[in-house]
């Protein structure tokens, strides 16, 4: 953050570029309530050196009663549209950013996911949106109290300029403390942000390998005691910024309550000074404490607000340098792309670490697979057979060679159309509960499958979803393979599918379903290591270390 930059500034440039409503409006209302406010304090003190007078003329006090009256409706109105078209036109804007974070997101590529983390995509889209939610209203609000308090000030410089003088030093002294210690609240939050998404991560670890860490004591102690460390440092980061914005907002009030002394009890001696001036400038001084308070107040807010920010347009920085050389956005859909022979010729692709450093390598790898062919995959693990099937499928572009199908080289702007031909389930698969992407589903097809697939008394297809998908990891692959044939797509890829499934299913599996798919024309790409089924495959090959040793062409 630029060190001439004042709080909230990332977050009002933020509003003022995505908001749809009119901005201009939103802040004429702000003012308004503003200089309202500024005129109450001009009524309530003027008529304070007119009491003597109102007990007199019933037409003064009932004149500046209805100047009251008139003002703090004006004040009551305009603050009220103020804040509520403010927090209204903040979470519109907070739903386009995420939704175009989220499109992004669907639209980038597998590498950038895996890369980018789970946790850094989630606090962003939750927490960081959350604080800058928090902190709409209050921003609008601390733009009317520092309206006010220009004309408050504008008022003072009226009623005296020594007084003036003395009330400026002491706003400077404020912006002065808060500006030396503002870049440590920033550089603290930004590290406490960091450190969240440690923690996030390693809870991730207590979540996903619960089963590991519970039969582990050494490993659940181990771990909890990392968390901890984390959580501390988190915890002391948020605790000294916390800290520095209190002595911020301290020293600002305890040094307006000092002006007021010397105002009340040094000011008078030094220079002869009419009562009732010294009477209004302290009333003056009290008026604008309440609205210095918000705004020194919520400088934490504001600085969190510009930090949450930032986070979100370095992930939509991230997304949009990723995607530069692909499509983003829906892609215009090519009609009849039909799958007859797909040719992977010297493909190649490596795995890079957050660091630049290559980790593994597929390929190269030439492999031609024709329509209608049942091909299996075998080989050790870390072989590179998932890598392949995502170079296949089209979720990884290779780094050299090239993809044909019938013939065609598959560029970047067919890949989209290409994906298309494919239904996978991988090892890692998600499972959804609804049958999305797939219009008017036939229910009594489904109950079909469920009854074919031996899932009928285990979850039931209603009102458009799954009842249950709690599963085990055998059943909730049953119910990913029926979706997958709902799906209807040309070449299925199965990695593993089997590898869950008891000895009758698995059976079925290989003898029953694999040729009913190929039979209907379809073509099936499958990792497996049942060596006995092996000959349910028109082809066999193997995998090790990232090369194709047994099934390719040259």
């Amino acid at each position: 953050m630029n060190k001439a930059s004042f709080p909230a500034k990332r977050l009002l440039e933020f509003i003022n570029e995505e908001a749809s409503y009119p901005r201009a409006r939103l802040m004429a209302f702000a003012v308004l309530s503003g200089i309202a406010n500024g005129v109450l304090l001009a009524i309530i003190n003027h008529g304070v050196g007119l009491v003597g007078e109102f007990s007199a003329s019933g037409d003064i006090q009932v004149f500046y009663l209805s100047l009251f009256v008139v003002g703090l409706g004006l004040f009551v109105y305009t603050k009220k549209y103020a804040l509520d078209h403010a927090a209204m036109l903040v979470e519109e804007v907070l739903r386009r950013v995420r939704m175009r974070i989220a499109d992004k997101i669907r639209h980038a590529e597998l590498t950038f996911i895996e890369s980018a983390g789970y946790a850094d995509i989630f606090n962003c889209l939750s927490q960081d949106t959350i604080q800058i939610s928090q902190s709409s209203s209050v921003i609008f609000a601390a733009i009317q109290s520092g309206i006010m308090v220009v004309f408050a000030m504008i008022y003072i410089a009226w009623l005296t300029p020594q007084g003036f003088v003395l009330t400026v030093c002491a706003l400077l002294l404020g912006g002065w403390v808060f500006l030396s210690k503002r870049d440590g609240i920033i550089r603290d939050l930004n590290l406490a942000t960091k450190h969240e998404l440690l923690f996030f991560n390693s809870f991730n670890h207590t979540l996903s390998g619960f089963k590991e860490v519970k039969i582990n004591r050494a490993r659940s102690q181990a771990l909890f005691r990392r968390q901890d460390e984390i959580a501390v440092e988190v915890q002391m980061l948020k605790s000294r910024a916390g800290m520095n914005a209190v002595f911020v907002m301290m020293f600002s009030e305890v040094f307006f309550y000092i002006l007021i002394a010397v105002v009340l009890f040094v000011w008078p001696y030094v220079e002869p000074t009419d009562a009732a001036v010294v009477v209004k400038l302290t009333a003056s001084i009290l008026f604008i404490i309440g609205p210095l308070n918000l705004l020194f107040g919520n400088l934490p807010l504001f600085i969190k607000a510009d930090v949450a920010v930032s986070n979100l347009r370095a992930l939509e920085s991230k997304l949009d340098t990723a995607s530069r050389s692909q499509q983003v956005g829906e892609s215009p859909v090519r009609a009849g792309l039909q799958f007859e022979v797909l040719r992977l010729r010297d493909v190649y692709f490596e795995h890079i670490d957050h660091e630049g450093v290559a980790q593994f390598s597929v390929g190269p790898i030439s492999l031609e697979i024709h329509r209608g062919e049942i091909v299996f995959i075998v080989g050790g693990n870390g072989s590179g057979k998932s890598t392949l099937l995502k170079l296949v499928s089209g979720l990884y572009y290779p780094l050299k060679g090239s993809i044909e199908i019938n013939g065609e080289d598959v560029d970047s702007d067919m890949y989209p159309d290409y994906r298309e031909l494919y239904s996978i389930i991988f090892t890692d698969f998600h499972l959804f509960d609804r049958l999305y992407g797939i219009p008017d589903v036939d229910e009594s097809m489904v109950r079909a499958w469920l009854r074919k697939m031996g899932m009928i008394t285990k979850t039931k297809f209603r009102d458009g979803r799954f009842t249950n998908i709690n599963l085990s990891t055998g059943q909730r692959k049953r119910l990913a393979y029926i979706s997958a044939m709902l799906d209807d797509k040309q070449v299925y890829i199965f990695d593993e599918l089997a590898a869950d499934q008891d000895p009758e299913f698995r059976k079925h599996f290989y003898q029953a379903l694999l040729p009913e798919l190929r039979d209907m024309g379809k073509t099936i790409i499958a990792v497996t290591h049942d060596d006995r089924y092996f000959g349910c495959a028109d082809r066999v090959l193997k995998m090790d270390e990232g090369r194709l040793v047994v099934g390719g062409i040259e």
